[in-house]
């Protein structure tokens, strides 16, 4: 019968293929997964953008390396660093007053200005605002500043204080009236001091970072006037004065500091040498008629002669270099600057005919005072900036970010290029 049901296939219901739905589920998971590992595949233009940028990193790493020293990144520092700063047509601050006495100094010390008088020694932001005040009194007193530190004393005076930001750090008073005759701290803030000695000729005590004493050095046979610790805080400098077969010789005695015995020995001949320091790591004595380079172990690698034969003025704290003003005669305009580097060779010079009333020098830049007008340079003489309107300026203070302290009679102010 055409209407008989089939046996075992219920009236009505319709027939699945498992198998065939088996299969295509798992065709329909293959593509997924096909779909899948292809997205999570970077295509090729992703890949030649990844690419591309890891070059261009790269390139730029290469460029910021190799033109380090012409990239400027002080602009910017100024920028963020002044935001809200209101400038004259000059480029100059609101100046603010300050008590300068009958003698004074001064110097940057980190961010900020310290002024030490012969009435008080303060410390001043950029705005003027006293952030320390120091009852500290020297008729003449003399500035010395390292990495963080600054300590003011007096030639001849028994009396040495060392300042942070923050205000005293140590407080050195020489006993039985006896006077300092120089004082130097290091970018690393080690101080070394140089002073009289009861039955010696002279003698030179260092101090850390800490202001821990840590080396003493008694000089017997000849006058120490003057030392310094080297860069690597290993060895320690002194100038000592002297004759050999009539000729004046300025002997530098060479110490470790964690040894008693002598270490070296060099000579400057027929010169005195007026200042001890270091650039780029090289031990420098700035002589009257040279610039004597050593190793910081006393192995003299290097003599710069001056160009002209009168020292006029000098900064050794430049940034791996020392600058000269030099003049062709005792008294006059005509002459030039010198930056020197590390190898004792000179960076550049610049012919002058200008009265320089002051020159100092931070990290890239040159900050020279001039009688109607005062110009920074890069080390390499070039111009960076230049103010007028400062004709009543009496000292500039170079700050290693282009900036400048002016300090006239009875104000001070920022200039900022």
């Amino acid at each position: 019968m055409d209407d008989k049901k089939r046996k075992g296939t219920p009236e009505g219901r319709n027939i699945i293929d498992l198998d065939a739905a088996r299969e295509e589920k798992r065709r329909a998971e293959r593509a997924e997964e096909k779909r899948m590992a292809r997205s999570a595949r970077p295509s090729l233009r992703r890949r030649m953008l990844s690419l591309f940028l890891v070059l261009v990193l790269v390139l730029g790493a290469v460029l910021v390396t190799v033109y380090w020293d012409d990239i400027n990144f002080d602009a910017l520092r100024r920028t963020i660093s002044y935001i809200g700063t209101t400038q004259d047509e000059s480029g100059g601050t609101d100046p603010f007053f300050y008590d300068r006495g009958s003698a004074s100094a001064f110097a940057v010390l980190g961010n900020h200005l310290i002024c030490a008088t012969n009435k008080e020694t303060t410390i001043y932001d950029f705005a003027g605002n006293e952030l320390y005040q120091a009852d500290v009194k020297l008729e003449s007193p003399v500035l010395c500043v390292g990495g963080s530190l600054a300590a003011v004393y007096e030639v001849g005076g028994s009396h040495l204080t060392v300042f942070n930001e923050q205000g005293q750090k140590l407080n050195l008073m020489l006993e039985n009236g006896l006077g300092i005759y120089a004082a130097s701290l290091n970018e690393a803030d080690y101080l070394a001091v140089t002073s009289q000695k009861k039955n010696q000729k002279g003698c030179v005590t260092v101090y850390n970072a800490n202001m821990e004493k840590i080396f003493s050095f008694d000089s017997s046979t000849r006058f120490v006037v003057n030392a310094y610790v080297t860069e690597d805080c290993k060895y320690m400098v002194a100038e000592t004065l002297g004759q050999e077969s009539g000729t004046f010789v300025s002997e530098m005695v060479v110490y470790r500091l964690d040894r008693e015995e002598q270490y070296a020995t060099f000579s400057v001949e027929n010169a005195m040498v007026l200042d001890i320091g270091s650039v780029g790591g090289q031990t420098v004595c700035i002589a009257e008629d040279r610039v004597v380079v050593a190793t910081s172990g006393g192995q003299v690698s290097a003599s710069y002669p001056y160009a002209l034969p009168y020292l006029r003025e000098y900064s050794l704290d430049g940034d791996g270099f020392a600058v000269l003003a030099l003049n062709r005669h005792r008294a006059g305009t005509s002459g030039k600057l010198v930056t020197v580097n590390s190898s004792g060779e000179a960076i550049a010079e610049l012919d002058l005919n200008d009265e320089i009333l002051d020159l100092t020098a931070a990290g890239r830049y040159i900050a020279v005072l001039y009688a109607d007008r005062l110009t920074v340079y890069n080390k390499d003489l070039t111009e960076y900036a230049t103010f007028t309107q400062t004709e009543t300026a009496q000292f500039a203070c170079m700050r290693s970010d282009g900036s400048v302290w002016l300090i006239t009679a009875d104000t001070i102010s920022l200039l900022i290029p």
